[in-house]
């Protein structure tokens, strides 16, 4: 007895000539996201975190609000990236090991050359120059970018 509700035979349903099943496409959709994405996303949240040292000096005069908003777009920016790895794992990976865990290697072998490389960063203010230089030097962005590979790595394992 045959499924009654079983397809005809050469029938597709409207628009699948549209969909790809390839996802070459989705993984450089999501590495370019991600590679653009990512360093807005840590320059936003260090200049927020290098303007709340402000707030010790200055009191009340303070931009407690510009600041705080900054911090928390990062953090959403850097969370739509780790989100990102359950689309295209290889994305959030890539971009953790590209803004993350390399400036940070860097850092650990010649940190010099981290300071000279954030210096010749284009269309950045000298004050975002100072902010990222902190970061890197905390080894915060060497954090974030291991947590970045992390959400990659997991959201890989979790495909299989």
């Amino acid at each position: 007895m045959a499924n009654r509700f079983d397809s005809p035979a050469g029938w597709t349903p409207p628009g699948s000539q549209f969909q790809s099943s390839s996802t070459a496409s989705r993984t450089l959709i999501g590495a370019f996201l991600a590679l653009v994405v990512t360093p807005i996303g840590m320059a936003l949240a260090a200049h927020g975190a290098l303007d709340t040292s402000r707030w010790v000096i200055l009191g009340d005069a303070a931009d407690r609000f510009g600041s705080s908003l900054q911090i928390i777009g990062g953090a959403l920016l850097l969370l739509l990236v780790s989100a990102l790895a359950g689309y295209t794992p290889v994305a959030t990976i890539l971009a953790g090991l590209v803004w993350g865990v390399l400036p940070g290697l860097i850092y650990f072998v010649s940190p010099e050359s981290i300071w000279r490389l954030v210096g010749d960063l284009p269309l950045m203010t000298d004050e975002l120059h100072v902010a990222l230089n902190a970061w890197i030097t905390s080894g915060f962005t060497f954090v974030a970018g291991l947590l970045l590979v992390g959400a990659g790595v997991a959201g890989t394992l979790r495909r299989r």
